[in-house]
Order: structure tokens, then C-alpha cells, then sequence
């Protein structure tokens, strides 16, 4: 403390403000995350409508042009129901309102832009694939950024790999191997891996729970 006794004081004062900011901080960070992890049911069902679609549109001549379409209207409405049962008890804060902003924004975003570009003639794999993503990679890096979570930064990062691998492979074959090789490491992956973090921490949950009752 000095002489008049404030300067000392006003930084203890500044350093408690300062943890206590921090703290909350961290808290908010560790709740946008287990959010995330609450949702890897959903990275783990596109995943599987990606291959279904994928191996529809490859191997059944009956119906190609509908493989892509059909799955993933219904992944949507899959998506929806789910969400809809899974939700009802589950709070909102204003940053899972923003992570689900980001993540219906890129769903929308591929909406408009494959539907059209599907059928309209102007359809190119390579151009399309690395646009797709492409998208799902900004989803994961913004999500990922906002959340300080270096794994799902890593999952967009392996995104945007895989959009400029597609560019540069010469056949077809090789961008449905691109994305195939994406979607089960950053779809179903990532997503097992979620849905793995929210039943330990669930199970971590009922624990403590037991040892203060």
C-alpha cells in the first residue's frame, strides 16, 4: 500500500475483476462446448445421409438424380424431429443462439447454392465438391473460434484441405474418395467423438451428483 493506501488496493482490486472476468469467460467457453457436444448425434447422422447418398448416386443407376436430394430432405427433417424431442429442456444462451445461427446459415448457404447449380446445367464435381467444402469448413473454423476449441478448428482446417485436394485430382472417382475420406473423419469422427465427451461428462455429472446427496 502506498501513502494514501489506494494504489494497492485498486490493483488487488483490478486483479480479482480480472479473474473473476476470466473465469466467466472459460465457463462460457466450457458451456458453448459441451453444446457442441450435445449436437454430435447430427454431425454423426449427416454423415451417414453423405455416404447413403454417396453410394446411391454411385452404384444404384434407379433413381440417381434423386439420391442426393431424397437423403438429404430427409436428414433435414430427421435433423428437425430430433432437435425438436432433444431440446425441449435445454436452456438458450445468447452464444448457442449464434452457433446455431452459423451452422443454419451453412445450411441454407448449400441449399441455395447446390439445388441450383444441380440443376441448371452448370453442374462441374470438382467446382461443386470444393464449394461444399469449402462451407463446411468456415462452419467448423467459425464455430471453433468462438468456442477457443482447437479440435474443431482442426476439423475445418481438414475441410479446407480436402476443398483444395478436390481441385487439383484429375477423375471424378478421386473427389467422391475426397469427400468420402472428409466425411468419416470430420462427420462421423468428429461426431462420435462428441457424442463420446457428452457421455463422459454426463457420467461425470450423475457422480458428483451422487457424492453430494
Amino acid at each position: 500500500m502506498d501513502v494514501d493506501g489506494n494504489t494497492v488496493g485498486g490493483s488487488a482490486m483490478n486483479e480479482r475483476e480480472i479473474g473473476e472476468r476470466i473465469a466467466l469467460i472459460e465457463s462460457m467457453m466450457r458451456e458453448g462446448r459441451r453444446r457442441t457436444e450435445y449436437w454430435g448425434w447430427n454431425f454423426l447422422l449427416w454423415g451417414v445421409a453423405y455416404l447413403i447418398a454417396i453410394g446411391w448416386s454411385s452404384y444404384l443407376p434407379a433413381g440417381r438424380a434423386l439420391a442426393w436430394p431424397v437423403t438429404m430432405v430427409l436428414a433435414v427433417v430427421l435433423t428437425i424431429v430430433i432437435a425438436r424431442r432433444r431440446m425441449r429442456r435445454e436452456p438458450k444462451t445468447e452464444r448457442s443462439r449464434a452457433l446455431g445461427m452459423i451452422w443454419m446459415a451453412m445450411g441454407w448457404g448449400i441449399f441455395v447454392f447446390a439445388f441450383p447449380v444441380t440443376y441448371s446445367g452448370h453442374f462441374e464435381a470438382h467446382a461443386f465438391m470444393a464449394a461444399i467444402e469449402a462451407m463446411l469448413g468456415i462452419a467448423h473454423v467459425a464455430s471453433g473460434s468462438m468456442l477457443r476449441w482447437s479440435t474443431q478448428i482442426v476439423v475445418g482446417a481438414l475441410w479446407w484441405v480436402a476443398a483444395i485436394a478436390t481441385c487439383f485430382v484429375p477423375s471424378g472417382n478421386d473427389v467422391a474418395f475426397i469427400f468420402l475420406a472428409a466425411v468419416l473423419v470430420c462427420n462421423i469422427g468428429f461426431g462420435t467423438y462428441l457424442m463420446i465427451r457428452e457421455s463422459r461428462d454426463k457420467a461425470l455429472e450423475r457422480a458428483r451428483a451422487v457424492q453430494h446427496a
